[in-house]
Parts: C-alpha cells; sequence; structure tokens
C-alpha cells in the first residue's frame, strides 16, 4: 500500500474517531455551540506546536517526525471543524423545523 494512501486513511479513521467524540460532546453540552469546537482547537494547537517544533527546535530527521506530526493533526483538524460547522447546520435546520 501506498505511503500516501496509508496517510490519508489514518487521517480518516482518527478524524471519524474525532468526530463522533465531537457529537458525543455536543450531546452532553446540550447542544452548546462552542464545546463541540474543542477537538478543533485541540488540533490547531497540536498542529501549530508541532510546526514551531519542526521548524525551530528540532535536529537531525526530528524535525521530519513533527512535520508529518502536524500534517496529521490539520488533516483531522480539518475534518473535526467541517464536522463542527456539519453538526450547526442540522441543529439549525432542526430548530427551525420546530418552529
Amino acid at each position: 500500500m501506498a505511503v500516501g494512501i496509508r496517510m490519508i486513511l489514518l487521517i480518516a479513521v482518527i478524524g471519524i474517531i474525532v468526530s463522533a467524540l465531537q457529537v458525543f460532546i455536543w450531546r452532553l453540552s446540550k447542544e452548546k455551540a462552542f464545546f463541540k469546537y474543542i477537538p478543533t482547537i485541540v488540533f490547531l494547537i497540536v498542529t501549530v506546536v508541532c510546526l514551531i517544533k519542526a521548524i525551530w527546535f528540532s535536529t537531525g530527521m526530528e524535525d521530519l517526525a513533527y512535520f508529518i506530526t502536524a500534517l496529521l493533526a490539520f488533516g483531522v483538524l480539518v475534518i473535526s471543524l467541517i464536522t463542527g460547522i456539519i453538526i450547526d447546520l442540522v441543529a439549525r435546520a432542526n430548530k427551525q423545523n420546530y418552529l
């Protein structure tokens, strides 16, 4: 299996798990808007920290590992952000149907 396909598959699997976690958090938080974006914020922080570590504070091949970790975290960040937006759109549509 090609490396790119494995990386995309890994991002998709982690993204599905994070999306399920987001829906669970949203349901527990009484459908408040902010709490479902907590995984997105966490992955944004992880991405930024890994990029900073890869660019300025790594030696040897360590920077490549941090860059790949940043790519994985960014992919999951995008999936998490899309999931949060979809949850907002579905909640808004459901709210309009009840009125």
